[in-house]
């Protein structure tokens, strides 16, 4: 049996084509769910084409988003108190040869490799082996990925400097890519074009919202210098924090917007003038579109993109002046990878024998 643990919209997204895949061959897993993102989480899996979850460990706190350091304390303790209510009854009714799949850098994906230590089960870490360089940026995800590194058994990698930051384990396969370039491939052609021009923004990581000056700035540069109206995606979890921030913007430009439908948000990506975020997925998702787009973080551990359509601002504000200027001079044409990164992991699966048809 095949069991991911999710907690994250971004998880659900880059775990999805996987989900699918296996659908298509009517191999059954389960999915166990953190909900360390709550609404969103439960609002986007449908459409994603997850079944109803087969384990709820954890439900935020009190079923509302983790938004601070105290919150994320009681719902690691709600997932300790399932752990032991479940442990033992999981252990018998879960096949020998079970593994329980993760995916990234999340809290979730820590806890999942820990769950799966604790049940006996090997775990299997997707977009695994990338590494910033620096354990403090981005903080805590770098982190995070250092401890599923050492806890999973197998490794499905994107990169081939993935694949070598994890040389001397054993189990490392290379996807020759990032699931989310199936998250974007799978989605239905669209061929709507945008009649307004206009800029897409969606900044939501910890060391981000932690660092108040660098929000300040970092907004009040978009309303006073985009070229364009601004589509501003706030998460959940991140709504507090900003909805503070962005009166003192006070720009028409800055338009706020809860998350779209993964789909719709591909659509709005591919159509406009440029991308600001810090999102690993939105940089491989960007990287194949073409989009000029600005990772606004200190590091990153993903190299799509880089040198190409996509720059890296090390949280320079003039960094942010500068591509907001000449943003035109990153734009790619859209590139159709030979491999899909998805079909490489299920295919690994089903030799390895964890996976069977139904």
């Amino acid at each position: 049996m095949i069991v991911f643990i999710l907690g994250t919209t971004a998880e659900a997204i880059k775990i999805a084509p996987i989900v699918r895949r296996l659908d298509a061959q009517n191999i059954p897993y389960q999915i166990w769910l953190t909900l360390q993102h709550t609404v969103a989480l439960r609002k986007i899996l449908p459409s994603l084409g997850f079944h109803e979850p087969d384990e709820i460990i954890a439900n935020g706190k009190n079923g509302e988003p983790l938004r601070s350091a105290l919150d994320a304390a009681f719902w690691l303790v709600s997932i300790v108190m399932w752990s032991l209510k479940r442990s033992r009854s999981l252990r018998k009714e879960l096949p020998k040869n079970s593994i329980v799949v993760v995916h990234g850098d999340t809290m979730t994906s820590v806890v999942g490799a820990l769950i799966a230590k604790r049940l006996g089960l090997r775990c299997a870490h997707v977009e695994a082996g990338l590494r910033s360089g620096n354990w403090r940026h981005p903080f805590p995800e770098e982190l995070d990925r250092r401890i599923v590194g050492k806890l999973a058994a197998i490794h499905y990698t994107p990169s081939e400097e993935a694949t070598n930051n994890l040389r001397s384990r054993p189990n490392v396969i290379w996807t020759h890519g990032n699931t989310a370039i199936d998250a974007v491939l799978d989605q239905t052609e669209s061929h709507e074009t945008a009649f307004e021009k206009y800029g897409v923004v969606l900044l939501h990581r910890y060391e981000f919202l932690a660092n108040k000056e660098l929000v300040a700035s970092t907004l009040e540069t978009l309303a006073a210098e985009t070229p364009f109206p601004l589509h501003f995606f706030v998460d959940e979890y991140a709504k507090e924090t900003l909805s503070d921030t962005l009166p003192a913007a006070n720009s028409d430009m800055i338009r706020i917007q809860e998350k779209l439908k993964h789909e719709d948000f591909i659509s709005l990506l591919k159509n406009s003038q440029f991308i600001v975020t810090d999102s690993g997925g939105i940089q491989a998702e960007a990287a194949l579109l073409g989009t000029p787009t600005l990772i606004h973080r200190m590091a990153t551990e993903q190299r799509e993109g880089l040198g190409e359509n996509i720059s890296l601002s090390k949280w320079d504000i003039g960094a942010l002046s500068a591509f907001l200027l000449n943003f035109e001079e990153y734009r790619r044409s859209s590139s159709r990878p030979e491999f899909s990164p998805s079909d490489i992991i299920v295919g690994d699966l089903l030799a390895q024998g964890i996976a069977r048809g139904a």
